[in-house]
């Protein structure tokens, strides 16, 4: 799209609602302010009065640079806006604040023309959810929270995110989580998007943009007070042992003990040994070779058109809301749409997700060893529990590539397979205390019987 300069720009400050909703969108697209970017310190200043000299635009849009091809006046592009108003060099400014602004999608890049000379120059324009105007009405969407009055939030738990112990907590009100009860307002992470709602004077764990085990497990939908949330974020609330030792007799030398049934021992070699009924099996760690970097959104790979997804069973249940909502990308991929829905943070594009389906998936396959070939029973352990296991018939090697080592776009859907969407993230994450555990047996009956035993079949 092109669009035209206008003149008579009208700066005015951006209001604190949109300032923090612009900030936290620029953390969440990876970036940790302040930071160094090109030569560039980038500041929540430097950020503020750039969305101020866009906004100021009658179209919200300049050029990235001032065009030096341009006759006289020659229209001021975002650097010059910016040396004006921060009396700095502009020119290595602008880029960077383009990069960052349209990555964390507060703005989109485009062609401006000149009326007089009908010149295109490279553009960025300010989307229109980030406008405003001075008789904008406050959101009220997001603020810290620093009140320490009576019945207001303790401000020292919001301080470190107990899911992903990396972001801080914000509360956000004005707006509503999807098939929740109606609150007043809820928590939410500016790091990993872990959102709470309040029940009384404690809050409920209810959602969480990236799922990192075990804490998703144990914590989610459970509901503690501040203080308990707080002790989670720093580590210090018990928590289930790593390995568990129980005084029997020995069973070998590198163990000393055996296991109770339905947990496992640690052996120094990095082995476990897990007790099945009256025997103790031994599980070698696999070593896994990760042929590319994790990555997000594999679901917006999808090829099928979002209204045929409507009509078939998993999803008939979110019909009438996106014919309310969303008519116009019916007949447009699932994958687009949701892939834009998720760009412009709304939380709605889970709801066609299975609950691992929007986590960092990679290409895994096991190194060669005479192993690769063999069968048996696997165990995946995180968080020094069992998660998941089974029974391997084709030879582990193959097992784990084919069923493990890649991630398809369906995969990730309701109607995908949420336990490998699962498994590849958290293998792929290299996520501590993670792993995947083989015990051959050659004998088909065996390993289904022993499977059972364990609970894993």
């Amino acid at each position: 799209m092109t669009h035209t300069l206008m003149s008579a720009p009208q700066f005015f400050p951006v209001p604190d609602e949109i300032r923090a909703l612009a900030l936290d969108a620029i953390r969440r697209s990876g970036a940790a302010l302040p930071f160094e970017r090109d030569g560039v310190r980038v500041t929540e200043e430097l950020l503020a009065v750039a969305l101020e000299c866009l906004n100021a635009e009658f179209s919200k849009t300049l050029p990235i640079l001032t065009p030096a091809v341009f006759p006289d006046p020659v229209p001021d592009g975002l650097d010059r806006c910016l040396e004006q108003r921060l009396n700095v060099d502009g020119l290595p400014l602008a880029p960077v604040i383009t990069e960052l602004f349209c990555r964390a999608g507060i703005a989109e890049k485009t062609d401006v023309l000149d009326r007089s000379s009908h010149r295109k120059a490279r553009g960025i324009r300010l989307l229109k959810e980030w406008t405003w105007h001075s008789a904008s009405v406050p959101l009220k969407t997001v603020r810290n929270i620093t009140d320490t009055g009576p019945g207001s939030l303790s401000a020292s738990w919001m301080n470190l995110c107990p899911v992903c112990r990396n972001g801080t907590l914000n509360r956000v009100s004005g707006k509503q989580l999807f098939g929740l009860p109606h609150t007043e307002y809820y928590i939410e992470c500016t790091s990993c998007g872990a959102k709470f709602i309040p029940a009384g004077d404690e809050f409920r764990l209810v959602s969480i943009s990236r799922i990192r085990d075990p804490i998703w497990k144990s914590s989610l939908e459970k509901t503690y007070s501040p203080e308990i949330w707080s002790a989670i974020a720093h580590n210090r609330r018990d928590e289930k042992p790593r390995v568990h030792k129980t005084p029997s007799e020995p069973v070998g030398s590198e163990s000393g003990k055996k296991v109770k049934p339905g947990i496992f021992l640690t052996l120094k070699d990095g082995s476990i040994a897990v007790q099945c009924g009256q025997r103790t099996l031994y599980f070698k760690p696999v070593r896994l070779i990760i042929a590319s970097t994790a990555k997000s959104g594999s679901f917006s790979w999808s090829q099928k058109l979002l209204n045929e997804v409507l009509e078939t069973p998993p999803y008939q249940h979110l019909r009438d809301e996106v014919i309310a909502r969303y008519s116009h990308y019916l007949p447009l991929r699932i994958g687009l749409f949701l892939w834009e829905r998720k760009k412009k943070h709304d939380p709605f594009y889970r709801a066609f997700l299975n609950p691992y389906g929007d986590e960092r998936f990679g290409t895994l396959r096991m190194k060669d060893s005479d192993e690769a070939a063999k069968n048996g029973v696997f165990l995946v352990i995180s968080g020094g529990e069992i998660i998941h296991g089974g029974c391997c018939h084709d030879g582990f090697g193959k097992m784990i590539s084919e069923r493990f080592g890649r991630i398809s776009s369906q995969d990730c859907y309701l109607d995908g397979d949420s336990i490998r969407c699962r498994i590849n993230s958290l293998l792929a994450a290299k996520i501590p205390d993670t792993g995947m555990y083989i015990h051959i047996i050659a004998n088909e009956e065996e390993r289904v019987q022993v499977a059972q035993t364990l609970g894993v079949l």
